[in-house]
């Protein structure tokens, strides 16, 4: 008889295939890298063993989901203005240098559940302050900030810069748990008949 046929995607605990991203034309890539744009690689485990390796590990013992991007940084170029992010950030520096600034939060012993969006000039200066981190991470430096803290970075001469962005605990605290699960929870309670007395 002939060899039965594989299975489809997802069928019988085989992988769904992942998804293909858009093409990416490397003329437009570079052109406004050019121009001082940072190229921004997300998921770069998928592209190397001793990342999801890295991340794996952070994982397990975190006890959360930790993803990556990449990012290359045309010397003497910001690649964002200054915000903050709903991550535990890990920023290590691969190649090239990058100055870092990190400043506390701006909200009061709150910390959010979103990213902010991107502080002005002025707003840096009347809502956010001094920073409490400034320093240039040199390649094999690890910078850690946690979710809520403001961070900008400028690549500090005219050679690029590229870091890796490790970012662990998004969405990550039990009140996401219990949005998740009181609902769950509740529409179980209602499902159950009230007992007979």
């Amino acid at each position: 008889p002939a060899p039965a046929p594989a299975p489809a995607a997802g069928e019988d605990g085989a992988e769904p295939a992942p998804e293909a991203g858009p093409e990416v034309d490397p003329a437009f890539v570079w052109r406004h890298f050019e121009e001082g744009c940072s190229v921004r690689l997300r998921c770069p485990q998928q592209h190397s063993d001793a990342c999801w390796r890295l991340l794996s590990s952070m994982e397990d013992a975190f006890g959360s989901m930790v993803g990556a991007n990449l990012y290359v940084t045309p010397g003497s170029h910001q690649g964002f203005a200054p915000h903050y992010d709903d991550i535990e950030a890990f920023v290590l520096q691969l190649s090239g240098e990058k100055h870092w600034r990190v400043y506390p939060p701006v909200a009061d012993g709150v910390l959010p559940r979103g990213s902010s969006e991107d502080f002005t000039k002025e707003e840096m200066k009347t809502k956010v302050g001094a920073a409490i981190i400034d320093t240039v991470l040199k390649p094999g430096d690890l910078l850690y900030f946690p979710r809520g803290f403001v961070h900008q970075a400028v690549t500090s001469s005219n050679s690029p810069s590229i870091h890796l962005t490790i970012s662990a605990g998004q969405r990550n605290a039990f009140v996401d748990f219990l949005e998740f699960a009181l609902p769950e929870a509740l529409a179980a309670a209602a499902a159950v008949p009230a007992p007979q007395g």
